[in-house]
């Protein structure tokens, strides 16, 4: 099967396909995204802007996967939905979709995309070409990782859909994602606990089973609602961006791109996919 990843990141549709699929090219508009995706994955990729992108630029492929900007929908986001700049290139991408008709569809998205306006305009050209679609909410902790990341998926196919099977939770401690020797300047400083306080996240490793909540792009910025911090050794922590990525489900061999800061790090990973919750949804896609 021939896949274009739409809005790749850093390439979580890649590390779930894990070979299973050709990628024919992979579209993203940030710089650092495109020279960590370059780094890691072998396929074409594109430091294209969605919004400005017509048809016939676009590589034949069964599968559309698409991971557009999440901030319309999120209350950080004032959730302005298609009133946001940021939706411009979902817009434009359904668009595009009515074009092509591209075999099979996908989205992931945050749980505010559910019900917005970007989400019916969606449904309606999928619904207005005659895709079955199949939509659900998952979470990667349903599936025993160590982290809380529920996000809203929408699969979409113009063949009828796969059963899904059912989930299989399979446990994996906290503790085999963490480095073994975290860097010191990890450490939070003693007056940002001192001004927030019980408002900070933090997950202590010996809980009997640790879970750590969502890691968003504003993770290392944003004191709050970004993450969570670890209590380790008796000290709270950041969680390198490291830790994020295998938490996220990426190989053992992904690295960022040479030159790379942490906050850029951090951003990249938390504006990423959930891998084994990918592989999940992608069980559904006919074969054949």
């Amino acid at each position: 099967m021939k896949v274009v990843e739409w809005f790749a990141g850093i390439g979580g549709l890649s590390a779930a396909l894990d070979g299973q699929a050709e990628v024919v090219c992979a579209i993203d508009h940030d710089e650092s995204a495109h020279l960590t995706y370059r780094a890691n994955w072998p396929h074409p990729a594109r430091r294209w802007n969605v919004a400005h992108l017509r048809a016939r630029q676009v590589p034949a492929a069964e599968l559309w996967w698409a991971s557009p900007p999440c901030q319309p929908y999120t209350v950080r986001g004032e959730r302005r939905d298609l009133d946001d700049p940021r939706a411009a290139s979902l817009i434009r991408l359904l668009a595009l979709i009515a074009e092509v008709r591209p075999r099979h569809f996908a989205l992931e998205n945050v749980p505010g995309f559910e019900g917005s306006r970007a989400h019916l305009a969606l449904r309606e050209v999928l619904d207005r070409h005659g895709y079955h679609v199949r939509e659900r909410s998952l979470c990667p902790a349903e599936l025993g990782w160590p982290n809380k990341r529920p996000r809203f998926y929408l699969l979409a196919s113009l063949d009828p859909l796969a059963p899904q099977p059912p989930l299989v939770r399979v446990p994996r401690p906290l503790a085999a994602f963490l480095d073994p020797l975290p860097d010191p300047a990890l450490c939070v400083p003693a007056d940002l606990l001192a001004r927030y306080g019980d408002a900070l996240p933090v997950t202590d490793l010996l809980h009997p089973e640790p879970q750590v909540y969502c890691f968003t792009g504003a993770y290392g910025t944003s004191p709050v609602y970004a993450g969570s911090y670890l209590r380790e050794r008796g000290a709270i922590r950041w969680f390198s961006p490291e830790e994020v990525v295998r938490m996220l489900g990426f190989p053992e061999r992904f690295r960022f791109a040479e030159g790379t800061d942490r906050r850029r790090r951090w951003r990249l990973a938390g504006n990423s996919l959930s891998v084994p919750a990918v592989a999940e949804i992608l069980t559904g896609i006919p074969v054949g």
